[in-house]
């Protein structure tokens, strides 16, 4: 008997992943603009709130995208390309995962941890230009997260229109 869920995590993956694409790109395209148009200080303090807020819906979104993804193409029988083309978008989301953990954090922390002793009155650990690198690298480092999971959504959404004439395990 087919299932409702499996027949439809199609959708699903790429929903999430619409999500998280676009909340990515809302983020490197407008808010950190806006953020270094009001300051250094400003935006320091604001990061750890941006962060926080974003860390648990950007994660279930990334995972549910690629875990989907990957389920969906292992489900496609007739077609090596499209299956591959699903599995492949599945494995660039879950990447961001390591990506994230290994590349962002240390400096995600790090900002977090100083915001925090700066906005209940403590001396910054950082020069101010060390603390305007830190931004720029988690803003670049965020931007590499950007293209990748907007490119993966682009393939997602061709990916759906050929999907017409594929077979699936049930």
């Amino acid at each position: 008997m087919p299932s409702p869920f499996l027949n439809n995590l199609d959708g699903l993956a790429t929903v999430a992943a619409g999500i998280f694409s676009g909340t990515a790109f809302y983020t490197s395209s407008q808010e950190v603009p806006a953020m270094r148009d009001l300051g250094l200080n400003e935006h320091w303090r604001f990061f750890p709130y941006m962060y926080h807020r974003a860390f648990v819906y950007q994660s279930a979104a990334g995972i549910t995208a690629g875990v989907g993804s990957i389920i969906h193409g292992l489900r496609i029988v007739n077609s090596d390309f499209d299956q591959k083309l699903w599995i492949g978008v599945g494995a660039s989301f879950l990447a961001l995962v390591p990506y994230t953990f290994i590349f962002m954090v240390p400096t995600n922390n790090a900002i977090c941890e100083d915001s925090k002793r700066v906005t209940e009155g403590g001396q910054s650990r950082f020069e101010i230009h060390q603390r305007r690198d830190m931004l720029e690298k988690w803003s670049s480092m965020h931007l590499v997260r950007t293209v990748t999971s907007c490119a993966a959504f682009g393939v997602m959404v061709y990916a759906l229109a050929r999907h017409a004439n594929l077979v699936f395990r049930q």
